[in-house]
């Protein structure tokens, strides 16, 4: 049982080296699902099994984790070494836990979301949070002021 589910993660990993970005949560696990619907499809003739493969929601009851959290994980109940996360931006983890590989990356993609955001509007009121926050607006307010923030 172990190694055909091996044999399904590395076609798995086959299918998502070349994974476009994801946005956010949901969108990366749409995408991931989609893609462990293709591997399963070629293991699989049972078309109820694959149409219910593709409901499946992101909750506790199919083994995702920290779902409150940044990121959620989910962990398989078959192969507990295997762990996907994903973050809130759409990054996603592919790892492997424990055994002489302790903590191996098997994948990583980053976010399609861009890493500083676009300036804020100068009437806004809400309080700028998060170092990126606070180094994207000395970066855009005039040099002086901004070097007296460092």
């Amino acid at each position: 049982m172990f190694y055909e589910f091996e044999r399904r993660a590395v076609a798995f990993l086959k299918r998502v080296e070349g994974m476009e970005p994801c946005a956010s949560r949901q969108q990366a696990y749409d995408s991931l699902l989609r893609h462990w619907h293709a591997v399963e499809s070629s293991y699989h003739d049972d078309k109820a099994y694959l149409d219910a493969l593709l409901k499946k929601k992101m909750s506790e009851d199919n083994d995702w984790h920290c779902l409150d959290g940044d990121p959620c994980y989910w962990q398989s109940p078959k192969v507990p070494q295997l762990r996907i996360y994903i973050h809130d931006d759409g990054a996603i983890v592919i790892q492997r836990l424990g055994g002489s590989r302790e903590g191996r990356i098997l994948f990583a993609s980053t976010s399609a979301q861009p890493a500083f955001h676009p300036p804020r509007p100068a009437d806004a009121k809400e309080p700028i949070q998060g170092f990126a926050s606070a180094v994207q607006s000395a970066a855009t307010s005039k040099p002086e002021q901004s070097l007296s923030k460092m």
